[in-house]
């Protein structure tokens, strides 16, 4: 199957990099703290040792229950801020017009993806039309079918 998104990550600043890179990190890292305690209990049950002295150490199993509890509040806690944040800020854009721009001009379009004018009006009027890149995404062709 082709690809339907184009990947090029070769196009992203060093910013966008550094940015996907910091949260696929920090997600990993909170999954790893949200599933360590079943991962301790789990350890416990198949009878490791290092992990029952842990689970002791800690007050038992009873404790563990109740730490998984304080996790589930901690995760719902999340969701109901995230709810909320998202909530507010798409009420404050719908009542914030946006800014009017200038409309762009066929020309520009033409100039900007670096294809003709005469292909560009095409494209508009086709009813399917297939786009080749190049790899740095630049358009190679247009087919009309």
């Amino acid at each position: 199957m082709k690809e339907i998104i184009i990947n090029q990550p070769h196009l992203q600043s060093f910013g966008q990099k550094c940015g996907s890179a910091f949260m696929a990190l920090v997600s990993w890292l909170l999954w790893l703290y949200f599933l360590w305690p079943l991962l301790t209990l789990a350890g416990w049950l198949m009878g490791l040792k290092s992990l029952s002295d842990e689970i002791r150490w800690f007050g038992g199993y009873k404790t563990l229950l109740e730490l998984l509890a304080l996790y589930g509040e901690i995760v719902l806690a999340i969701a109901l801020f995230w709810l909320c944040w998202t909530l507010l800020l798409s009420w404050r854009h719908s009542v914030v017009a946006p800014k009017r721009t200038a409309p762009v001009t066929d020309q520009q379009l033409a100039v900007a993806f670096k294809v003709d004018l005469a292909g560009l009006g095409q494209a508009r009027t086709g009813k399917k039309l297939t786009v080749h890149f190049d790899e740095q995404a630049g358009i190679t062709a247009i087919r009309h079918d």
